[in-house]
């Protein structure tokens, strides 16, 4: 196949109109930097895909998350690079409820891990929603309960080697959960006090990064409260 013809399927392509669709709806997410380039040519990554046989562009989608194949450069050196994306841009979340003073900690079966895993429910972000009312919707969904008063603690990126996702962590508090075993793979609810998960944390029962960081947001913002009030 000569290069001009190459050239065109490449641009009929799913993979590459999704690519360029989401340079031009989400142009921050190819700001440019001398450390490492993004190639946006499309010539120039036709000729890349055609001499090395790999695809550039938007190579899996879901109503959730997207891999994307970046063709990049630094040092003179071009090489291909994946990034996991959320498909809705933002509004992705993770809570931290609390009921009776107690933190409400959901154990769940990972698929990624093939584990059970300890975390606090969290979740994509969906089209429609912002974050505070996509937080309200996963409370309901995941531990029954209603929000009745919550604050924005900041944000964490779960891998930035690999995720390009921002999530807003909420500390919240709620109603009386309830259990909802069974949904989204969750095997059973617990509601801990702060030492009980600073112990689940030491001993490793709890491992989840988001939990972790939020945690640690949560630790830092609450001591800089009680420095503020003194």
């Amino acid at each position: 196949m000569s290069f001009d013809a190459f050239y065109e399927t490449m641009l009929q392509s799913r993979e590459w109109q999704e690519y360029a669709r989401l340079m031009q709806e989400r142009p921050q997410l190819f700001a440019q930097s001398e450390l490492l380039m993004i190639e946006t040519d499309a010539r120039k990554i036709a000729k890349y895909e055609m001499e090395s046989g790999k695809t550039i562009g938007v190579v899996y989608q879901s109503p959730y998350t997207m891999m994307v194949v970046d063709l990049v450069s630094c040092n003179g050196r071009c090489f291909t690079y994946e990034r996991s994306l959320p498909t809705v841009a933002r509004g992705a979340v993770v809570s931290m409820p609390m009921y009776n003073g107690r933190f409400v900690l959901l154990r769940q079966f990972r698929h990624a891990m093939r584990e059970m895993q300890y975390s606090f429910p969290r979740g994509f972000g969906e089209i429609g929603y912002s974050a505070a009312e996509n937080l309200k919707k996963e409370i309901s969904e995941e531990i029954g309960a209603e929000v009745t008063d919550c604050r924005l603690l900041g944000e964490v990126v779960s891998n930035s080697g690999l995720s390009g996702e921002k999530v807003s962590v909420y500390f919240c508090e709620v109603t009386e959960p309830q259990s909802k075993k069974g949904y989204e793979e969750i095997d059973a609810m617990l509601t801990v006090s702060r030492p009980e998960l600073e112990s689940m944390i030491r001993n490793g029962e709890i491992n989840d990064g988001f939990t972790l960081s939020a945690y640690a947001l949560y630790c830092t913002v609450m001591s800089a409260d009680t420095n503020q009030k003194q």
